[in-house]
């Protein structure tokens, strides 16, 4: 059964008129927007971390539709196959997704408000988001999309190092994808005491 995991902001399962969600960073700024087709049945899913919104839309794939920078748009078609895809949303500074061969389609909306930058991203799993900060003030954090449609807060760096040290295996497959695991290799030098 084909099934598209949304993630990253609350969708509007009320309006009538199939916008799940939209972004635009400006009048002369690239609009998002995904959409779902009639009949397609989305649910949000209920999750124990804070800040973390997960809907899940079955019997349904995204569908990308950019015909030029003023409009770029995911809509969730029916299907029968048996595909798992992640949908991405973002209003705040935007994300990147690790490995980047993951993301299948993305579009950016940038400006506006203390320059903000809004995405919308198709990824295949597995893969990770890493969440931008407002002028990259603070480090990356980091969100696991899983190839079971699980949706999973990692944290930044330092609590995903130690979640890798506690044998999680998505946070070490992340730590190796992004060098953290050499980095740390490397600084294991012997040390060497001198008496005075």
């Amino acid at each position: 059964m084909a099934i598209t995991i949304i993630s990253g902001f609350a969708l509007d399962l009320e309006r009538e008129d199939g916008c799940l969600w939209h972004a635009c960073n400006g009048a002369r700024r690239t609009r998002l927007a995904l959409y779902r087709a009639s009949g397609i049945e989305v649910e949000r899913v209920p999750t124990t971390e804070a800040g973390l919104v997960v809907h899940i839309a079955r019997g349904a794939l995204p569908t990308w539709y950019q015909p030029d920078w003023r409009e770029a748009a995911v809509y969730l078609q029916p299907s029968d196959a048996d595909a798992l895809y992640h949908v991405r949303l973002n209003k705040h500074c935007g994300f990147n997704v690790v490995p980047k061969d993951a993301e299948l389609w993305s579009a950016w909306s940038h400006g506006g408000p203390k320059n903000t930058a809004s995405k919308i991203a198709v990824i295949a799993p597995p893969a990770y988001c890493e969440i931008i900060s407002y002028k990259h003030a603070s480090p990356y954090s980091y969100v696991l999309l899983g190839m079971d449609g699980e949706v999973r807060w990692l944290g930044e760096r330092s609590e995903v190092l130690a979640k890798h040290f506690r044998g999680d295996a998505d946070a070490t497959r992340l730590a190796e994808l992004k060098g953290w695991l050499t980095a740390l290799t490397a600084a294991r030098s012997p040390l060497e005491v001198h008496d005075e």
